[in-house]
């Protein structure tokens, strides 16, 4: 069935036309979230929310067929391959796993454009998510016209949180903002993957310097939920607001 259409400026090739009803972060990536009956469950924080049935994921009407479709697609296939189907080959190394074997310029770029379709939302949901103008069209430019970023140019991290010795498949959390080492950091949480983007002019951590994406490999974190703060935090909340629901 094919997704309707508005009439508008697409946001990354900046032409008036038709736009389609765009995921923001890309379908694919909310498998793992998805019951048997093909839906999923969004769980709020706020005791006085309740969970609410949902069939995709946000969406909105921000691109042109081309740039959905064929732009960011060209990216985003490689990135489910990755995560979700034929990972390529990785290694335990201590407390890391170490990924190879990918293509760095696609699937930095997947990453990015998740990023800066965050940023361009107008959905409250990701309203933590402001890169400013001048990211935004840094972004833009380089999605477009297919550049290859340096590998500490908006490094990305990838952590991989467990609670109680499993994985956090089907958790996705609306991304949080905060600053480290001093440029900002967006957290976003995705089907159990914590994604961590960096943003600024700053020079990284040493400890950032080791775990970001970089061409020839990708350290993933493998971290206790305990040890990150903001998801510890959404645990508590979580907990709270289902027992207050169980008592109301």
């Amino acid at each position: 069935m094919l997704r309707p259409h508005i009439q508008g400026r697409c946001r990354l090739c900046n032409t008036q036309g038709w736009l389609v009803d765009s995921h923001i972060i890309p379908k694919f990536q909310y498998r793992p979230l998805k019951q048997a009956e093909g839906l999923f469950f969004g769980l709020p924080t706020d005791p006085e929310k309740k969970a609410i049935k949902m069939q995709k994921g946000i969406t909105e009407y921000l691109l042109c067929a081309q740039c959905d479709n064929v732009r960011l697609s060209r990216y985003e296939d490689h990135l489910a391959k990755l995560l979700f189907r034929h990972p390529p080959g990785s290694k335990q190394t201590g407390p890391l796993l170490v990924v190879e074997g990918y293509d760095y310029k696609k699937l930095k770029n997947a990453l990015l454009s998740i990023l800066w379709r965050m940023s361009i939302s107008s959905e409250p949901y990701f309203s933590e998510v402001d890169l400013g103008s001048k990211h935004e069209e840094s972004l833009r430019l380089a999605l477009l016209n297919d550049t290859e970023f340096q590998e500490e140019e908006y490094p990305v991290l990838l952590t991989a949180p467990a609670i109680i010795g499993r994985r956090l498949g089907n958790w996705t959390l609306r991304p949080r903002s905060g600053r480290t080492g001093g440029n900002r950091a967006y957290a976003c949480l995705i089907s159990g993957l914590l994604f961590t983007f960096l943003v600024g002019s700053a020079p990284l951590t040493n400890l950032a310097r080791l775990r970001i994406l970089r061409r020839a490999s990708w350290p993933i974190m493998m971290a206790k939920v305990e040890q990150i703060p903001f998801l510890l935090e959404a645990c508590s909340q979580l907990r709270r607001a289902n027992a207050l629901r169980k008592n109301a």
